[in-house]
Formats: C-alpha cells, structure tokens, sequence
C-alpha cells in the first residue's frame, strides 16, 4: 500500500507572508511564558492542528522560525498536554481549511490576550542584579551564598551581571596588580585567549617583563580543547576579584 509523501505539504493559503510575519513579529515580542500561558489552555485537537501547520510552512525564513516557535512551546508543555497532543497530530491528516484558519486566528488572538494581562517586569536576574548594585560587595557576597543554597544557577547569573569580565578594564593599576600576585599563570593565559584588547592590555602593561614573557609562553602552549573553555578561566578571574573586593583587597566600583 502506498502512503502519502508527506513532505508535500503546502503552507495553506489564508497564511501569506504577511500573516506568517504578523506571528513571527508576535512571537518576538512575546515572553516564552506568556506564549505558554495562552496556549495551555487550547483545546488539543485545535493545539494540534495548529503547531502541525507551523511546522510545514513553506516560507523562508519565517516558516523556519515558526516551526521553531512551535516546537519549543511544544517542548514546554507538560507531559500530559503533550501526549494529549502527540496523539491528535497522529490522527489529524487533514483539517477543513476555514476550521483551519479559525484555529490560526485564535491562537493569535490569545496570545494577544495573554500579553495584555500580563505586566512585563523584565529579566529576573537582571532585575535582582541591579537591586544589588546598590549594596556592598561583601553584602552581595552574604546574599548571594545564601541564594546560591537554593539557586546555584541563579546566582552564577547574577554574578556575572554585577561584574563581568569585561569590567576589569575599568580596575585600577593596583587592583590589577594585586590580581596578578596571586593568579596561576595557567589561568590568565586561558582567560586572557580571545579577549578584548582593552583587557589583554590593561594586564599586560601592569606585569613585570618576566610575567609577560611567562604568560606568553603559557599562551602558545594551549591546546584546541583548552581554548574551548576560556569562558570557565574568565570566570574564575571574576570570582577571585569579587572575592578580593569583598576582603576590602581592592575596589571595583
């Protein structure tokens, strides 16, 4: 018995380029939650049929991004609803077209709903980053210890938000050099791969010739795999000098 070549699938034709962008645009705009919050309650038969059609949209780029919209809300319904679902795209080959469009259409108008409800407050660790900006290192630090107990994921993205590596060009000489006392030269030498000028720079003209010519050495010593973690080696530069503010050894802000 043959079967249907499901690869020849067409993008229906009330979904123009203009509508596929409308969603796009949407969806953009959309925080993942709010999108989820509008589609939990969908009906799983319409909730099938919809992220079915998102998946063989035609359209390039936009039908790519949508089909990437829809397979990560798909992703982050629970395990229920999508088992639900899975079962209706199992048995959904075909849709009436008006259904099909008034299926679009209400998705999009929930979403719509969805983000009128909603008052956005922005990023949470940007949120909580900038609220500690406003106290001490050491305060931060206490904070931080405690949170990270029950968050460790959390933290670390705080952390990087008060203080990125980025921010050591803004150290002083002696806050550079009290740095360079104490860290391994392994470490710098990977930290140091890739980075901005400014920062090579700044550890650069603060090191004695002998540093310099050790660091250099260390640099053309490292192998592929070790340069893939440079961003680990940054992070341990930026805890040893939030660490060190904390103990009053130097000051970054």
């Amino acid at each position: 018995m043959s079967h249907p070549n499901t690869d020849a699938q067409t993008t229906p034709t009330f979904l123009d380029e203009a509508a596929l962008q409308e969603l796009t645009a949407l969806l953009d705009e959309t925080h993942p939650q709010v999108a989820l919050a509008a589609f939990q309650s969908v009906d799983d038969s319409d909730a099938a049929v919809f992220l079915v059609m998102c998946s063989h949209l035609n359209s390039e780029p936009t039908g790519k991004a949508l089909a990437a919209y829809a397979g990560k809300l798909f992703a982050q319904l629970p395990l229920n609803k999508q088992v639900s679902i899975a079962e209706k795209v199992t048995t959904t080959e075909t849709v009436d077209s008006e259904l099909a469009m008034q299926i679009w259409n209400k998705q999009i108008t929930k979403i719509k709903e969805a983000i009128q409800k909603t008052t956005f407050l922005g990023e949470g660790t940007a949120n909580l980053a900038k609220l500690l900006s406003y106290m001490d290192v050491t305060a931060q630090n206490e904070l931080l210890k405690a949170l990270g107990e029950k968050q460790p994921g959390v933290v670390d993205n705080v952390s990087e938000r008060l203080f990125t590596f980025e921010d050591l060009g803004n150290l002083e000489d002696e806050a550079i050099k009290t740095i360079l006392q104490v860290l391994d030269h392994p470490t710098l030498a990977l930290a140091l791969h890739n980075a901005p000028t400014a920062i090579h720079d700044r550890f650069f003209e603060n090191m004695s010739a002998s540093q310099a010519e050790a660091i250099e050495a260390e640099t053309t010593r490292l192998t592929f795999e070790q340069t893939q973690i440079a961003d680990t080696a940054r992070h341990s530069v930026v805890s040893l000098v939030r660490n060190f503010a904390a103990k009053g050894l130097l000051k970054i802000g």
